[in-house]
Formats: C-alpha cells, sequence, structure tokens
C-alpha cells in the first residue's frame, strides 16, 4: 500500500517519531522531576539516557519484533530477555556514570553490578519498547487488513468484469441470429434490425462499463431488444409491457435487467410454437426499483432457471446489490416468473 493511501496516523513518519520520542522525554521529566522536585536534575539525566531507550526501542523493533510475525517464537523469546537485560544494565551504567560524574552520588553507594537498581532500570524503561511494539503490531495489522480488502475488491471487481464479458456476447449473439434470420427471407426489416443492434453496441461498449446508469437508458435497451423480437415472432407473440414511476429518477447497474428478458424469450416464447406470451411489468420508486416479468412455457418443455444467464446475473447481484436485492423465480402451470427488488439508495 503506498503512504499515500495510509491513514493520517500512518503518515509523515518522522514526524511521528520525533513527536514519540518528545512525549517520552516531557513524560519521564515531568513525572520524575515532580517526584524528586528537580526538574533540572531531570533534564539533564533523561536526555543523557534518551540514547539508549531510542537505541534499543529500535533494535526491538526492527531486529526482534519481525520474528514474532515470521513465528519464529523461541527466538523472538530469547532475545527479547537478552535485549531486556541488555537494556537494564546500559541505562543502569550510563546514569552510574552519569552520577558519579556530575557529583550526584559517591561512587561507593553505586556499585557496578547493582541487581536491584538493574532490574529496576527495566521496569521503569521497558515499558517504551513495549508501547512502541504495540503501535507497530498494530501498524503492520492494519495495513494487512487493508490490502486484504484491497485485494478482495480487486477480486471482486475482476469477477463482476468478467460476469459482464459474458453477459454481453450472449445478449449480442441472440440479437445476431435474429438479424441472420431475416435477412435468410429477405425481409424488410432486416435494415431496422441493423439500426436497433447499432445502438444496441453503442451501450455495450460506451454505458456497459458504467458502474451505473439511469433506469431510462437501461429501459431504451430492454425497449429496444423487445422490438427486435417482436420483429421476429409477429403477431403470434402476446406481450405486454408497462412502466409505473419516474425513471430517470432512479440509477441502476448496466445491464442487470436484460439477462431476464433475454430468457423470457430464448426459454419461453422460442419454445412455444403457438401463441407465447411475456408479460413485463416495471415500477420506478424513489428508493428503488420492482422489475416483473412473466413469460408461458408448453407443456412438453421443462423450464428451469439454470444455464449461463441466470446464474451469471444471480451472481451479479449478489455482488453489487449486497444485502439490497431480493430475488424470486417461480414456475408453474406453464408460466415462468421473475420477481427483482432493487434497492438503489
Amino acid at each position: 500500500m503506498k503512504p499515500s493511501q495510509l491513514p493520517i496516523i500512518f503518515r509523515y513518519r518522522l514526524l511521528w517519531h520525533l513527536l514519540f520520542w518528545v512525549l517520552i522525554y516531557l513524560t519521564y521529566v515531568i513525572s520524575y522531576g515532580g517526584y524528586t522536585d528537580d526538574y533540572q536534575r531531570e533534564l539533564a539525566i533523561n536526555g543523557v539516557l534518551m540514547p539508549v531507550r531510542i537505541l534499543f526501542t529500535y533494535l526491538m523493533l526492527y531486529l526482534i519484533l519481525p520474528l514474532l510475525i515470521q513465528k519464529k517464537y523461541s527466538q523472538f523469546i530469547v532475545l527479547t530477555l537478552f535485549h531486556a537485560l541488555a537494556c537494564g544494565i546500559l541505562i543502569w551504567f550510563v546514569y552510574r556514570f552519569y552520577a558519579i560524574s556530575s557529583n550526584i552520588a559517591d561512587i561507593n553507594e553505586l556499585p557496578l553490578l547493582y541487581v536491584s537498581k538493574i532490574f529496576v532500570s527495566i521496569i521503569s524503561n521497558y515499558g517504551i519498547v513495549l508501547a512502541a511494539c504495540m503501535l507497530k503490531l498494530f501498524k503492520w495489522w492494519f495495513i494487512d487488513q487493508q490490502y486484504k480488502v484491497k485485494i478482495e475488491n480487486e477480486k471482486l471487481e475482476s469477477e463482476l468484469k468478467f460476469l459482464k464479458s459474458q453477459i454481453n456476447p450472449h445478449f449480442l449473439f441472440n440479437t445476431l441470429n435474429n438479424l441472420y434470420a431475416l435477412t435468410l427471407k429477405n425481409s424488410s426489416q432486416a435494415s431496422d434490425v441493423v439500426l436497433k443492434l447499432s445502438g444496441l453496441l453503442d451501450y455495450m461498449l460506451y454505458h456497459a462499463k458504467e458502474n451505473e446508469v439511469s433506469l431510462t437508458k437501461e429501459l431504451s435497451i430492454i425497449e429496444s431488444y423487445i422490438e427486435l423480437e417482436k420483429i421476429r415472432y409477429g403477431d403470434r407473440l402476446k406481450l405486454s409491457y408497462s412502466l409505473e414511476g419516474d425513471a430517470s429518477s432512479c440509477m441502476i447497474a448496466p445491464l442487470i435487467l436484460i439477462p431476464f428478458v433475454e430468457n423470457a424469450f430464448k426459454h419461453g416464447a422460442s419454445k412455444d410454437r403457438q401463441s407465447p406470451e411475456i408479460d413485463i411489468k416495471v415500477k420506478a420508486e424513489s428508493n428503488g426499483i420492482e422489475f416483473n416479468i412473466s413469460n408461458s412455457f408448453p407443456k412438453h418443455v421443462v423450464n428451469n432457471d439454470k444455464g449461463i444467464g441466470l446464474e451469471n446475473i444471480r451472481r451479479q447481484l449478489n455482488l453489487i446489490y449486497p444485502d439490497r436485492h431480493q430475488l424470486e423465480i417461480n414456475h408453474q402451470d406453464q408460466m415462468y416468473s421473475v420477481q427483482l427488488r432493487l434497492n438503489c439508495n
């Protein structure tokens, strides 16, 4: 993840590190100065000890802590114990040297190996190292979570593009088949089909890649597709199409409705050699849309909702409208119906 993509707390690294050490320094000066009632002395002592604290903190952060991430637990524990002991000893030695050279204490009062003082040095200073480690671990965890989210989003986006790439040819091939049938008959309507097909291609090439389009645009494509199918089936097709509400006020994912319309013709009307029926109702509301479509199919045809078209659209709905859609599909009494509710907010 790029630094510019991180929250502000993880950017400006040098400034945050500097602020951390300034706060640590002031905390020691104020707390110990208040205890000894000698702030000038604590300013000097903590100024001498700060380089040691900084050295051991960064040794832990960049040499020992990564072993924990690498799951080298035994090495991490051993080195941490050694690190803590070395930190306490060095801080005691530095303090002892400063105290003696500044005549704060006599050399006889501060033996070189003063075990209790070394232990106190570990307790009173190792909290800095632990605090820095917690911040570092939190940063690693946060970045890892953000990276996982990014990878998952990219994966879903890639899958969605793949699903759309399946729908577009599927939709196009069905229309080309209609055009081919008309040209075989030398129909004068072939030119109308080519004109409408160019509009469909324009929509698929320049609008289908968008995240959202107005419901008006989506319905215009459905209406063009219906007109193409009417040319193919003629008077034997009983088709009803109605729109309720203001479609221009709704936004919808492109090509999310057309597969249901395709299915009604492909698995319903095309199988019925007598008088196929298709009923399409669209209701546009302020917070979403209701889309209902039903088609007849003859008794000898076992209608189902399988295949690339509907399986594809189910997955798209789950990706684009998670927890914001309801899809019901029923088929009985030679009627196949789809009820789709989309929450567009």
